[in-house]
This record gives structure tokens, sequence and C-alpha cells, in this order.
């Protein structure tokens, strides 16, 4: 059983088929859309891509594959003991050997919570799909925090000629903080842009109008915006293996060979935290590349190799 339809997930299964054409394989995702390609929901929003594009795998491929896959899926829970998934529909699913890939999901600052509501973010299909239509009609934007996927939403917003304010956490990378160097390196990417950025600044309030949304910040400025997207960083989705005996810290624990301290479960992806015996620490690492090639080597340690993680980029 494999946790999650992202390219960590995927490559686990695709390498778990071509080593063993029997293996029963099933993958378990709390979205709807097939595997698709998170780098490019930017371009689907500006219509730059149609959704067939979008796509990374169709349903039609994963029959071909003989790889079960369950969308829509929750998983609440993971019990050791019993070898079993629990997910939030009441269903219990069986495993003989577990690899979670369950990704990471957008950060809410605590200092936001009382705004969440006020506030969008672009991490998912759904997201996508609930968000692009407004996106396309409005004209201008807030955007708080700062981070890789938020530059890369600033550069298709200001490809479609909107409004754009950035204010640059220092937070926005997290784990990771943004120094003085840094936000020299930030200045310099954006400046080719049409946006006006806010630094050494916070949000005070957020309040919703007739007119769309009135930010105010700290230092006294307000502007009133159609849409405010939040971008702060990233956090493993790892809430359902809490209780179950799997060590986490940021992340799912593993070692070198992603093997988590409970036998026969694998973590890989954004939402593990991965052993480095050069460094002799856990880290978590992003990215598209990444992922895959942690997939991967979670399949082939699963079936007895033993690889050591090495990255992409």
């Amino acid at each position: 059983v494999i946790i999650g339809n992202g390219p960590a997930g995927n490559h686990a299964a695709a390498t778990l088929r071509n080593r063993d054409k029997e293996a029963e394989i099933t993958i378990i995702s709390d979205e709807c859309a097939p595997f698709y390609y998170k780098p490019r929901l930017t371009g689907y929003i500006a219509n730059e891509i149609d959704e067939q594009r979008l796509l990374v795998n169709s349903l039609e491929t994963y029959k071909q594959k003989d790889i079960g896959l369950r969308l829509g899926r929750k998983i609440v829970k993971i019990d050791p003991g019993s070898k079993q998934v629990f997910c939030a529909h009441m269903e219990v699913i069986p495993y003989s050997k577990l690899i979670i890939a369950s990704g990471s999901t957008a950060r809410l600052l605590p200092s936001m919570k009382a705004y969440a509501e006020h506030l969008k973010f672009i991490t998912s299909y759904a997201d996508v799909m609930a968000y692009k239509d407004r996106i396309q009609a409005a004209k201008s934007f807030f955007l708080f925090g700062g981070d890789l996927v938020g530059f890369k939403f600033l550069k298709m917003l200001n490809s479609m000629g909107k409004t754009i304010t950035l204010m640059i956490h220092a937070n926005a990378f997290w784990p990771f903080t943004l120094d003085d160097d840094m936000l020299d390196s930030v200045f310099t990417s954006l400046s080719k842009y049409d946006v006006s950025i806010l630094v050494k600044d916070d949000i005070s309030t957020i309040e919703k109008n007739t007119n769309g949304y009135t930010v105010k910040t700290l230092r006294g400025l307000e502007k009133t915006v159609d849409m405010v997207f939040s971008f702060n960083g990233l956090i493993p989705n790892i809430d359902f293996v809490q209780g179950s005996g799997i060590n986490t810290d940021h992340g799912i624990l593993v070692n070198e060979y992603l093997k988590t301290n409970v036998d026969d479960i694998y973590a890989c992806g954004s939402c593990a935290q991965i052993y480095n015996p050069f460094l002799k620490t856990h880290t978590v690492s992003i990215g598209w590349a990444n992922a895959a090639v942690q997939g991967e080597t979670a399949a082939f340690n699963l079936l007895g190799d033993q690889h050591i993680i090495e990255y992409a980029g």
C-alpha cells in the first residue's frame, strides 16, 4: 500500500511493478484527481496549457499497470500492529508493506489563523479548480509570504496583467529563515516584474468588504484587493501518523534507506525527514525530482535492496 498519489508515490508504484509483476499494489490518496504535474498548475490557471497536459497518468494508465487507485480516501490512522490503515469514511485497508508518500500542504502561520477564511492557497488541483475563474476575473492581489510556489504564482499573475502586492515574510521558506542575503537575491529576481514589494512588515488585519478584502499592516499601510493568497512554505502531511509509534519531527523520521523505526513501513517525498549519514542530521527535501528519486529508492529498499538516497539537482 502506498499513501500518496504524487511523484514519490507514483514512482514508488512504478518501480515496484517493474520489479514484481504479481504484487498487489494500491495507491491511496485524499485527492480526487489522478496523478498531475503540480509545477504546471499556474500554467493551467493562465490557460497556457489544457487539462490533458496537466495530467501525468490517466485512470486508464493505472489499469494497464494493474495498480489499484483509491481516490478521495483520507487516511486518519495507521495501526502497525494489525498492519492496517484507516480511512475517514470508516474503510479499513490491510497492508503487508507500507510506503508513506503523503506529501505536504500549505503552512498557515499561527498569527493568521484568525483570518484563515479570507486566505487562499494554491497547493493542489482542487485549489485550482476552486479559484481558477475568480483568479482570471480578479484585477488585484495581495500575496503574503513569498515561498517558491508564491514566486511562480506571482510570475503568472504578472503575465496576466494583474496588480500585485507582495509582502515578503521572513518565515516564508520554513523550516528555513530568510536572511538579508537571501532577501537581496529575492529583490534581484523580482525586479523584472511589476509588483509592489513590502518587507519588514506584517499583516495586522484582513477584512472582507463589498470590494473584496482590505489588508492593513502593522506599519499602517492599507490595501484593498480582490483576493489574498498565503505562501509561507509547506508542512508535511503527517497528522494521521500520530499515535502509531512511527517517529516524527518536522516530518516522518527515516534512516538513509527511507525506512521508519517501524518494520515494513517506509516514507519518502516531502513528508519524510531523511537521515543524512554525512551531515549526521535529518532533513526534509522538496521538489518534484527529489520526490521521484526518493519514491524509487523507497521501493527498491522495500524489496530488499540497500540504496542510499541520492538527491536530484
